[in-house]
């Protein structure tokens, strides 16, 4: 399989961004690494972009980085670590509790993969391969890591998923946010809800962006997107979508409006107010997750 790599470019002081693009696959995967002390990866997303890692990690001289950090397990962010575990045999990969069981034993994760995106996602994602529990190092809410000259905080934002942090970086002041803050799903776009069920708590995603804005980011390192420079006006915008998007799901679950139909309804309403076109996985996972936080606070 061919992967389209863009070039390697330094983002912030010490930063390096890798974007990976996988044919068939509407979705960038940014991968990245910091240049400070042994180095870190940040994001490494899927198995198939290790080799592209490998070249990376070469090219910036990190030849045994101390730390391999995804914000949370989902495939897209997390499935290579298994792959870069035996490449880098003294790295610690970086997890919380919540989701070091499953990445240690990743029968189920590769379950829930299979039901997202299919018998065949190894064929066009690489295979989710376990990693050595000694590997692991388990971080807290609030933990800090030394890396270098610099600290890496760790803040858990369990709303998109209950195994979800966030990396701030407080020599640069930039926020590593996995999905906690949603996605800008196509340049120029505004930044919407980055929704997957079963775990998707919509209370808990709101705090969590509340959280990550009182720590004032002046970055924001998007993985599945751009470096960001107007953090607060971003993470304002997504905190009201998420809600509006959330609004408009419930009024039709409560007119008792079909999944397939608020799918399409929703895919509308996005295009009309956020000139915003979602691809029909994006569609589903954000409705599915919605509607099934819905059910289970008994709202519908």
């Amino acid at each position: 399989m061919n992967l389209v790599v863009a070039k390697l470019e330094q983002v912030a002081e010490g930063i390096y961004r890798l974007e990976g693009r996988i044919p068939s696959v509407n979705a960038v995967f940014a991968v990245y690494f910091i240049k400070d002390g042994a180095g870190a990866i940040v994001e490494p997303g899927p198995a198939v972009l290790v080799p592209d890692i490998q070249e990376a990690t070469k090219e910036l001289g990190i030849l045994s980085p101390q730390y391999i950090i995804p914000t949370h397990i989902h495939l897209d962010h997390a499935g290579g670590l298994g792959r870069l575990s035996k490449v880098f045999p003294e790295t610690q990969i970086v997890v919380n509790r919540q989701g070091a069981k499953h990445v240690v034993a990743p029968s189920k994760l590769i379950k829930s993969t299979r039901m997202a995106f299919g018998d065949d996602f190894e064929s066009i994602f690489g295979p989710i391969l376990p990693v050595p529990e000694a590997r692991l190092k388990v971080v807290s809410d609030g933990e800090r890591l030394t890396l270098g000259g610099r600290e890496l905080l760790i803040v858990h934002t369990p709303g998109h998923a209950a195994h979800h942090i966030a990396i701030f970086d407080t020599r640069t002041k930039g926020l590593f946010c996995g999905e906690a803050l949603g996605l800008i799903y196509s340049p120029g776009y505004p930044p919407l809800p980055a929704v997957a069920p079963p775990s998707f708590d919509l209370e808990l995603y709101l705090a969590d962006m509340a959280t990550l804005k009182k720590l004032k980011p002046e970055l924001l390192f998007y993985s599945h997107g751009t470096v960001a420079r107007e953090p607060e006006k971003l993470i304002s915008a997504v905190t009201e979508n998420t809600r509006l998007v959330g609004d408009f799901i419930l009024q039709d679950l409560k007119a008792g409006e079909s999944e397939q139909a608020i799918i399409g309804r929703v895919g509308g309403y996005l295009k009309e107010r956020f000139k915003a076109t979602l691809d029909d996985y994006e569609l589903m996972s954000n409705v599915k997750g919605y509607m099934h936080y819905f059910k289970k606070k008994g709202l519908v």
